[in-house]
């Protein structure tokens, strides 16, 4: 995050990933007590986990000792925002941007559409958290940031596996997933 930057309650936040060549995304911070342990967490990230740099599910790293996270595979999960972030960089999400700015800025960072208050993205992610019910880790039709625009909007959009960026790449995107959906859901 840049210095100064505080982050808030139902935040979509992104981290780099794969040397940024892809953005993680996730739900800041928000506070539950683990169900490993009553433990408070007041830095926790609800994220949808996929897949790790060589296609597999993510499993070897050990136990955290702040939230007790554990890598089980693809899944909705709460970890503390140092799982999260993985000592990457760190951005916000911006929502409500112009279509100039949302052309020219980088895919997968912003959206012109407007957002929910933050009450109701908390209660979305923990939703989707308990009920585990988001479906397949899909790299281009539902990733990580399918899932935090679907809790931020109500709608699950994604900008950074577009084909080209901004207003032209999310007409490309939009057109080829509705013409594949029966292929691949």
């Amino acid at each position: 995050m840049a210095t100064g930057q505080v982050l808030n309650p139902g935040d979509h936040i992104y981290t780099e990933c794969l040397g940024g060549s892809y953005y993680h995304h996730g739900r800041g911070l928000v506070t539950n007590p683990n169900t490993g342990k009553n433990r408070t967490i007041t830095n926790a990230v609800i994220h949808f986990l996929g897949l790790d740099k060589e296609g597999k599910a993510k499993k070897t790293k050990p136990q955290c000792q702040t939230c007790f996270y554990k890598p089980k595979g693809p899944g909705i999960v709460l970890t503390c925002l140092d799982c999260f972030h993985e000592g990457n960089g760190m951005y916000r999400y911006e929502y409500d941007v112009s279509l100039l700015s949302f052309t020219f800025k980088t895919s997968g960072s912003c959206t012109p559409w407007s957002c929910s208050d933050p009450n109701t993205v908390i209660k979305r992610a923990y939703d989707y958290l308990r009920d585990q019910n988001f479906g397949d880790y899909n790299f281009v039709f539902n990733n990580c940031e399918h899932f935090a625009t679907k809790c931020k909007m109500g709608k699950a959009r994604c900008n950074q596996a577009l084909w080209g960026t901004g207003l032209p790449g999310a007409l490309v995107y939009n057109v080829t997933r509705r013409l594949t959906k029966d292929i691949l859901w």
